[in-house]
């Protein structure tokens, strides 16, 4: 009796893989994971960005205050040469010397006490200033400079004289001057105090690096920037009042110089540093 034969049983094996849903939704997923990573990379680079600019305001207003302004506040009324809402120009002593003799017609020994580079000034422009010993006020005379030699005869003089009592002048600091006459009339007295300047002007124009910003310049060169549009001069004068431009003949009523302006960032996101610095002259 033969036996009855047993049925194969095969089971299918399922194919490996993701179904439609499946795939679906790691989709969706992968999408908000890499929307929020964006998005927190750009607040980051926008956060970045804000910061940098408020770095840059804050150097740029440092620039003016420590340069501009210090320039300004050295100088007195009698200095102001012109004033107007995107210009301002006044005298710079680049040389102080105190008369030591006068030894002819026209003609004085000087020592020279303070100088400055005069490669700070771009233009050749220079005048002379003059004031009687012991006087406080000065007379200009604009476009003049007397002929300047250095003498070792003008040292004894002035080491005679009193000057450099520590002796630690060198001999260039000692000088023949001549052409008083011409323009003052006489040979200065000894114990006056004249200084040889030179024009110095900050001007606001546009800024060459930062389209659609403005840069305040020093003889031309760009000095701070960018600054948003808009920034000018001010002027506050002896009687209370400010004005936007001064004529010339009120220029010595002037008793400070203001500047109102907006530092900002190049990237144009941090906050606008608002700056209203005001520059008294000395007495």
């Amino acid at each position: 009796m033969s036996r009855p034969r047993r049925r194969r049983v095969v089971a299918r094996r399922r194919t490996v893989g993701f179904t439609l849903t499946e795939v679906l939704v790691a989709l969706v997923g992968a999408g908000l994971l890499g929307s929020v990573l964006m998005a927190l990379i750009v607040s980051q680079s926008r956060f970045h960005l804000r910061n940098e600019d408020a770095v840059q305001a804050a150097q740029t207003t440092r620039a003016l205050f420590d340069g501009m302004g210090a320039e300004i506040r050295g100088a007195a009324a009698d200095d102001l040469l012109s004033a107007t809402p995107d210009t301002v120009s006044i005298r710079l002593p680049v040389l102080r010397a105190i008369v030591c003799d006068s030894v002819g017609p026209g003609t004085a020994d000087v020592f020279v006490y303070d100088s400055v580079p005069a490669t700070n000034l771009r233009s050749p422009w220079r005048g002379t200033a003059l004031s009687e010993p012991y006087g406080a006020a000065f007379r200009y005379e604009d476009g003049f400079t007397t002929a300047s030699a250095v003498s070792a005869v003008s040292e004894s003089s002035c080491r005679a004289a009193g000057a450099d009592r520590a002796g630690l002048a060198l001999p260039r600091w000692f000088r023949r001057t001549s052409g008083w006459a011409g323009r003052f009339g006489a040979t200065p007295r000894r114990g006056a105090l004249t200084r040889i300047y030179g024009r110095l002007t900050y001007s606001i124009r546009s800024a060459s690096t930062e389209p659609g910003a403005v840069a305040v310049r020093r003889d031309g060169q760009e000095f701070a920037t960018p600054l948003a549009p808009g920034a000018a001069f001010e002027y506050g004068m002896d009687d209370g009042s400010t004005r936007a431009r001064v004529v010339p003949a009120d220029l010595a009523q002037v008793r400070e110089v203001r500047l109102v302006a907006e530092a900002i960032g190049r990237n144009r996101l941090g906050d606008v540093r608002r700056i209203v610095y005001e520059m008294p002259f000395r007495n």
